[in-house]
């Protein structure tokens, strides 16, 4: 399982319902003429590596990719989109590596894609970006904090940033009137909340799920920890560490006190994304640290008993380590016109808006100008859009990143199984990861 994959619950009739006809003769007015019709003389259809499966009736998101991809044939008909379904994007790396010509465009989420520009098989963006006069200032977040080794690799889809998560009714029980803002805060949530069937707070550091072993720990907790508000994760070139010894140290200091504190317990040691959630949706957690992107198929399951508020950090209002999902076109591809043509048209406000009725917290600024947001459905996503904007930063990620994921993941449970001092988690994962790049 990954983060990725939709949850269990229905979510059927949260994407509008629109007639075919009117919806793409819509789409098709606003984009107007294809500036790619030269690309497309003959016809062509062009691969799309995507976790997201046209199958699943129970996943807004596929819903609305499946509206975004009917518009985009219908205003370049000589063009095909034939979507390849790989839910962990292992097909996709493995693509990369082997310089297939095959799939044409990748679904690439940041903190992968140094990996895939190190395999040489990404096409650069940059010319075609300023040929087509992409407008690279409508984002919500600056397009140079992408950018991978100076270059623009692929045209950002959506915005992901942790939030805090809790079932109010237990709030309400424990007569916590407002949601903690720090980690002093949530350390302070044990006594009140942690019971024999509940525990306070969270903390996923399973090894399942994910790109690798331990990603829902590192994305919702970790990465923002050792990064603060302006320090580094990764360098530049995706190779050597970032952030200081200090943060990592004050990050293994965190995690512990939350479990000597009690408001975790060794339970949490083995969950990740899906068990993290099956707690929250049943109430034995109270809290979590928690992606965005599941939050409506939770709030499905609980209704009213289900808030958010930004995630806890060191100090209040701390800023928060942002990734997303870019789609980038294989370099090695016979197809690179119609699969730029495709990339530009999902990149586009007015795909972007279709891919908001899905869930999502679209890049462009200029799609939160649609109808939709005015509508209730989209009110949990103005306010994650108003927290990316605030309290979001980019940050570089390593060329082997689901490896470091697996040392962190692996050097914390360690920690608080064995009860080692925060000092051995600095020392593990400095030790292991250098030694794993050594063999890249």
């Amino acid at each position: 399982m990954n983060d990725q994959n939709p949850t269990s619950v229905t979510q059927q009739g949260l994407v509008p319902r629109t007639s075919r006809r009117i919806f793409l003769g819509g789409v098709a007015a606003v984009l107007g003429a294809p500036a790619g019709r030269a690309f497309a003389q003959t016809n062509e259809t062009v691969a799309y590596d995507t976790f997201l499966d046209p199958a699943n009736n129970n996943d807004p998101r596929a819903a609305a990719q499946t509206q975004m991809i009917a518009a985009f044939e219908a205003s370049q008909p000589r063009v095909k989109v034939r979507v390849v379904v790989d839910p962990t994007g292992a097909n996709g790396v493995r693509a990369a590596r082997a310089k297939s010509d095959s799939p044409d465009v990748i679904r690439i989420n940041n903190f992968q894609m140094p990996e895939f520009v190190s395999t040489g098989s990404l096409l650069a963006l940059d010319d075609l970006i300023a040929r087509d006069k992409v407008d690279i200032s409508d984002y919500l977040i600056s397009v140079d904090q992408t950018r991978v080794n100076g270059k623009i690799w692929g045209l950002q889809q959506d915005y992901r940033i942790p939030i805090y998560v809790y079932r109010k009714s237990k709030f309400d029980e424990a007569k916590i009137a407002t949601p903690p803002r720090t980690y002093a805060e949530v350390s302070a949530l044990g006594p009140l909340l942690t019971k024999p069937t509940q525990m306070a707070y969270g903390v996923p550091i399973g090894l399942s799920g994910g790109i690798g072993g331990a990603q829902a720990f590192m994305e919702f907790i970790v990465s923002s920890l050792v990064s603060g508000n302006s320090d580094p994760f990764f360098t530049a070139a995706g190779r050597d560490i970032g952030f200081s010894e200090q943060r990592l140290l004050l990050a293994a200091t965190i995690v512990k006190d939350l479990f000597t504190k009690k408001a975790a317990t060794p339970v949490s040691l083995q969950f990740a994304y899906n068990e993290l959630q099956d707690g929250i949706r049943a109430g034995t957690v109270a809290s979590a640290t928690f992606g965005l992107y599941r939050y409506r198929g939770l709030k499905a399951a609980v209704g009213n008993d289900l808030a958010w508020a930004p995630a806890p950090s060191v100090q209040p209002n701390d800023k928060h380590a942002v990734y997303g999902f870019q789609m980038g076109i294989n370099r090695n591809s016979p197809r690179q016109g119609g699969a730029w043509e495709f990339v530009k048209f999902m990149g586009s406000p007015a795909a972007q808006a279709i891919a908001a009725r899905g869930g999502e917290v679209v890049a462009r600024a200029s799609a939160y100008k649609d109808a939709y947001f005015q509508t209730p459905e989209a009110q949990d996503q103005l306010g994650w859009r108003t927290l990316v904007e605030q309290r979001g930063r980019m940050v570089n990620y390593s060329i082997i990143q689901s490896t470091f994921n697996q040392i962190c993941g692996e050097a914390f449970q360690r920690m608080i199984l064995k009860d080692l001092a925060p000092a051995s988690v600095a020392l593990e994962v400095r030790t292991r990861y250098n030694d794993a790049l050594s063999k890249t």
